[in-house]
């Protein structure tokens, strides 16, 4: 769900694009995104749609997404801070996004390339959406949750532990600093960085980008 909001406003771009429920899924970096948003997970039981028609006369597509986004990051903190995220998500929330139908083919290419390492982080969060250094960085945490799978893009592997893949903290960031990682070329026919300890962690170049900045 966090994967679907994300590459939902980050094809941001030129007053066009941004949190409007529309992403191309026939765009490479959108594999494995249908069956969330509507043919359904495990086994075809759970989807986006699935709840969303419950308040389809109520809110907009594009706000549902960015709610359900907010659901997950609130359910996932640690306990401490789940009562403040609910209680700050509610009350900052701001209602009105429009879903878009004419299509969003221009999305195409716009999400950051993890090849291109600090290069993509400028243009898609700097350059596009107008974030600073420092958010643009606070934004990678969502790496926190989740892990990369081949047939999705191409990587394999956690970002941070595996059981701290199920908890929404500052892991991933620990991860970045404490851990030691080096270039692993050709992974699934990627390039990335692999931890050079040998366990299953891979880390896309551009993530690495974020902590060498005056941030």
């Amino acid at each position: 769900i966090l994967r679907m909001a994300g590459h939902d406003f980050m094809d941001f771009r030129n007053g066009r694009g941004g949190s409007d429920a529309c992403t191309d899924m026939d765009d490479p970096d959108n594999k494995g995104l249908p069956e969330c948003l509507f043919q359904g997970e495990f086994g075809g039981q759970i989807s986006i749609n699935d709840a969303y028609m419950r308040f389809c006369d109520r809110i907009s597509l594009a706000d549902f997404i960015v709610i359900a986004a907010e659901a997950v990051m609130t359910h996932l903190a640690t306990p401490s801070l789940q009562s403040s995220w609910e209680n700050g998500f509610r009350n900052n929330f701001r209602y009105g996004r429009t879903t878009a139908f004419e299509g969003c083919d221009f999305s195409v290419g716009v999400l950051p390339a993890p090849e291109d390492s600090c290069g993509a982080v400028e243009r898609v969060y700097v350059d596009n959406m107008g974030l600073t250094w420092r958010e643009a960085a606070a934004l990678m945490g969502v790496h926190s949750l989740g892990r990369a799978r081949p047939e999705n893009s191409g990587y394999d592997g956690w970002w941070s532990t595996p059981a701290d893949s199920r908890t929404f903290n500052n892991n991933y960031f620990v991860a970045i600093f404490s851990k030691g990682w080096c270039p692993e070329l050709n992974v699934n026919g990627c390039s990335d960085e692999a931890e050079s300890r040998g366990d299953c962690r891979k880390q896309n170049q551009w993530q690495h980008c974020d902590i060498y900045r005056d941030s």
